[in-house]
């Protein structure tokens, strides 16, 4: 028994040691320092919320070595960061190739906290989604650990048994869970972040409000939402208003789905969705009509 307690703990402190290689620690918030992964050479990924400013970020690798990063762009609804660090030398992560993430499976928490790894252990405690964010990102996967995570961990490593990278750690999308932001959502916004700085997101051009939809419209149109969401505000140059929308319509569907919240529609215009032509199911004047709407891209601020 001693002696598999022992390998156990040996095995582990191994594979932390190894998974260390590719974290580096990131400066860029007051306090506490934060952690990242080394995703692809010269490129570091983190979570979004412990970047706090947009300049003089800086990163120290496991050899010790503090090199200069530049921000190359952020998405705060998955919440993750991309970081180009030149110069960066240490070994880039090994990640899961075809993991089936289950229920109780150990992980651990990998991070580099004052010149050395750190580590955290814990288990999957559930798997679920696709799902959107708290922050209205798309998670692939909702991956929700039961894991103690120090402060300067987050944007690390979640690592499995194997010592392979299977996510980065964040608290920042739930009050009551540590996620581990999936490999497939790293890679999708990573990769977009790099070609674009930024996540581009669908645009209509319009101004929703809730309402109820009083039930003998439900039962006439054979709605099973009980609320929509009325115009009122429509831009005619953009994509909606150029589709006929007009104040006071009412959305009932927008690509095939129920339209109950505001949150709804931006499930809908994701990145994927610019330039395609999506129908919409409105109520005018309390008849049920489609509008095809070719959606845009969102107009950056400033």
């Amino acid at each position: 028994m001693t002696n598999s307690l022992v390998a156990l703990s040996e095995h582990l402190a191994s594979t932390v040691q190894a998974a260390g290689q590719s974290t580096v620690a990131i400066h860029a918030r007051p306090r506490f320092d934060s952690s990242g992964v080394h995703w692809s050479p010269g490129i570091v990924v983190t979570a979004d919320h412990t970047i706090q400013r947009d300049e003089e970020i800086h990163v120290t690798n496991s050899s010790g070595s503090v090199l200069k990063a530049e921000l190359v762009g952020r998405d705060p609804g998955t919440d993750l960061a991309v970081l180009r660090v030149a110069g960066l030398d240490s070994p880039v992560a090994t990640r899961a190739k075809d993991a089936i993430l289950q229920s109780g499976s150990l992980i651990l928490a990998v991070g580099r906290f004052k010149g050395s790894a750190s580590a955290s252990f814990g288990i999957i405690s559930s798997v679920s989604g696709p799902s959107q964010s708290s922050r209205g990102g798309r998670l692939d996967q909702v991956v929700r650990l039961d894991v103690a995570l120090h402060p300067a961990a987050s944007g690390g490593a979640v690592i499995n048994a194997s010592g392979e990278l299977i996510g980065i750690a964040t608290p920042a999308l739930s009050r009551a869970s540590v996620f581990a932001i999936p490999l497939s959502t790293v890679e999708r916004v990573s990769e977009k972040l790099l070609k674009h700085g930024r996540i581009p997101s669908g645009y209509l051009g319009v101004g929703f409000q809730g309402i109820a939809v009083p039930e003998q419209l439900k039962t006439k149109l054979k709605l099973t939402a009980s609320t929509a969401l009325i115009a009122v505000s429509v831009d005619p140059h953009a994509p909606a208003g150029q589709a006929g929308m007009m104040i006071g319509d009412v959305l009932l569907e927008l690509g095939g789905r129920a339209i109950e919240r505001p949150e709804n529609v931006q499930e809908v215009l994701d990145a994927d969705s610019i330039g395609k032509k999506l129908p919409a199911r409105i109520l005018r004047g309390g008849d049920a009509m489609e509008l095809q709407i070719t959606v845009g891209e969102r107009p950056r601020r400033g």
